[in-house]
């Protein structure tokens, strides 16, 4: 089949959860179909080209800029019925780059990545196709829910009423959708049963996250993830403030690694003795396989956590709470903890930090869990069906 992957960005490098999805997805379609990505480039984009270029013909449009700047663009949009995140990924060269591509090319499939790509206007003829990473308008509500901060609370409030109706008029706007967890599949089709939905988790390269005979140092725990994403910042902030100080009583010697490229001064003023923040490295499992305990404490967020995955096919002990591995077929003392609050994620940090065996077993347990059911090859072969039904079905 001839497959248009639409996205908002590279996925490349894949060193963040939303270009290790696409990438994984379109890596594994390219050995079966013929796949062009279009997607926004932000200027140098040589060495992005030259690696997908050989799964893909890349074509790309220059990403709209933002005058202002984020944070007055979003001021500015506050008055406008469309929500911030529809007006960032709209542009009227991106739509132009669409029109053309499918007046020259008979696509089967059109893939479009995230809802938020869903504001262009698509060829009728091939399905159209949305790939969620999660709901994103759920995301904006746990943000207001969970925010300190009065103006993020009420843009984040807002983006939700903005988004969440767009957001559902992307999915009756698809032939199909593909979502990261049952629970949001069951949501979707209990919205629009007429709509095709199918579970395509994320998923995890279990050789290159694989456990290593690694020197374990007993007081390191490790929070990986892209520091300018909202809900790691908010899960760094909460751990160092709220949960670091009730461990050290226990554990003098503990010491706490963000690690993860972006970070906002909000997080680099979190480096103590005790909190060491990296900043970008070229690879975290190093940093991984020297801690004794994987640290999950997000308070927001929506779809699956890519972190939570490749620290349990790692083979490492694992603290979450439970929106961190929500959508993930995990079992709380089995293959993690799962805790809430300040004073429940410090006692797990602590019980396996204090508990040979059981950071054994749930290292084990993980590990295996994500070999038996979350390797991409085994999961894009779901969406792979979901083209093939499509395109049976639709008029010749």
């Amino acid at each position: 089949m001839k497959i248009l992957l639409l996205s908002p960005w590279f996925p490349y490098p894949v060193n963040w959860g939303f270009a290790k999805r696409v990438y994984h997805i379109l890596e594994d379609l390219a050995r079966r179909h013929d796949i062009t990505l279009l997607t926004y480039t932000d200027g140098d984009d040589d060495e992005q080209r030259r690696v997908l270029g050989k799964l893909c013909t890349v074509h790309t449009v220059p990403r709209p800029e933002l005058p202002l700047g984020k944070r007055l663009a979003q001021v500015a949009s506050i008055p406008s019925p469309s929500s911030f995140q529809r007006r960032l990924m709209y542009s009227t060269r991106m739509q132009e780059a669409l029109d053309a591509l499918c007046r020259e090319i008979r696509f089967d499939v059109i893939h479009v990545s995230t809802s938020q790509m869903a504001c262009f206007r698509f060829d009728p003829r091939p399905p159209l196709v949305l790939d969620e990473h999660n709901i994103e308008y759920e995301l904006y509500y746990r943000v207001f829910q969970a925010e300190g901060s009065l103006p993020r609370r009420v843009f984040n409030w807002l983006e939700y009423r903005k988004f969440r109706r767009e957001e559902i008029a992307a999915w009756k706007a698809a032939d199909g959708c593909a979502m990261t967890s049952a629970r949001e599949a069951a949501f979707v089709s209990a919205m629009m049963p007429e709509t095709p939905t199918v579970v395509v988790p994320n998923a995890v390269d279990t050789t290159y996250f694989a456990p290593a005979d690694a020197t374990v140092d007993p007081n390191m725990i490790v929070l990986t993830g892209l520091m300018k994403y909202r809900p790691n910042v908010d899960g760094a902030i909460f751990f160092v403030r709220d949960v670091l100080p009730r461990i050290l009583r226990a554990r003098p010697a503990t010491t706490f690694y963000i690690v993860g490229g972006e970070a906002p001064p909000e997080v680099t003023r979190l480096a103590s003795p005790h909190v060491v923040v990296t900043g970008g490295v070229e690879d975290v499992r190093p940093y991984v396989h020297r801690s004794a305990v994987f640290a999950v404490p997000l308070r927001m967020g929506s779809g699956t956590r890519l972190k939570v995955l490749e620290g349990l096919s790692m083979g490492k002990p694992m603290v979450s709470t439970a929106v961190g591995c929500e959508g993930i077929e995990v079992r709380d003392r089995e293959h993690l903890l799962i805790a809430d609050g300040a004073d429940a994620f410090a006692d797990a940090v602590l019980e396996v930090m204090g508990n040979e065996t059981l950071a054994r077993t749930l290292a084990r347990n993980g590990r295996n869990l994500m070999l038996e059911r979350y390797r991409w090859e085994s999961v894009v072969a779901t969406l792979d069906a979901l083209y093939a039904r499509l395109v049976a079905a639709r008029p010749a």
